[in-house]
């Protein structure tokens, strides 16, 4: 309930925005951009699980981008390619090398990563200094738990491994606002929108799910749950 009344208040927010963004240009404040085939944009990502997914992880982040090709030169209506790659744990160990050289040391850092990809339309309004948009996808999530080895004064890794991986099908269904800084051929825009990906039920570790034995074995205790989470984004769009 509480994840809902958030989210809720949020989209108010960026629509309360958006109209008044359309007063402004009813009032002819505002300039125009030059027509763009589509937009680029790269985004830093905030993501908060929602509902059994935030019984088993936190809050977590990443980097996302999109493509948006229009079916016409500035025209409301277009295709948006969305990737996005979310880190929601971590842990970092210091361990001898191996069993028989104990006297160097390297360090192994774990990750848990969700990494995913949707293709859906996407609405634009207007042409003005601000932009209130509105999308859905579909695709696929990638869950994995990655560890990669690396020396003590080495921040490149010598050596990795996915400890463990699951797909899903995933739908997502965003909203933003883009508030342009500069015009010309290629404007540059303030993206600010907020995203919720349904990935449904889906199996992946988190920390303390990689166990470690003292003959050297490990052993995993994956999770299966609904792993459903909002995105929040800010980043910058350049119109190509």
């Amino acid at each position: 309930m509480r994840d809902a009344v958030m989210i809720r208040r949020l989209f108010v927010a960026l629509v309360a925005v958006g109209l008044w963004g359309f007063q402004l240009e009813a009032q002819g404040l505002e300039e125009v951009d030059q027509p763009s085939r589509g937009v680029f944009g790269i985004n830093g990502t905030l993501a908060r699980p929602i509902g059994e997914f935030q019984n088993f992880v936190g809050w977590g982040g990443g980097l996302s981008m999109y493509g948006l090709v229009n079916f016409q030169r500035g025209g409301p209506l277009g295709i948006r390619f969305d990737a996005s790659v979310v880190s929601y744990g971590h842990e970092s160990l210091r361990r001898p090398l191996s069993s028989t050289i104990q006297r160097v040391t390297i360090d192994v850092d774990t990750d848990n990563l969700i990494a995913s990809f949707g293709v859906g339309p996407q609405v634009t309004i207007g042409h003005g200094r601000l932009r209130p948009y509105a999308y859905g996808t579909v695709g696929v999530s990638y869950f994995a738990t990655v560890s990669k080895a690396s020396g003590l004064s080495d921040t490149e890794a010598f050596a990795s491994s996915t400890n463990f991986d699951d797909f899903a099908a995933a739908l997502s269904g965003g909203a933003g606002l883009l508030f342009r800084v500069s015009g010309g051929k290629n404007p540059v825009s303030l993206d600010v929108s907020a995203r919720t990906l349904y990935n449904g039920r889906v199996s992946y570790l988190r920390k303390g799910s990689i166990l470690e034995s003292a003959d050297g074995s490990i052993s995993f205790i994956p999770i299966r749950s609904d792993a459903n989470f909002v995105t929040f984004r800010l980043g910058i769009a350049v119109g190509v």
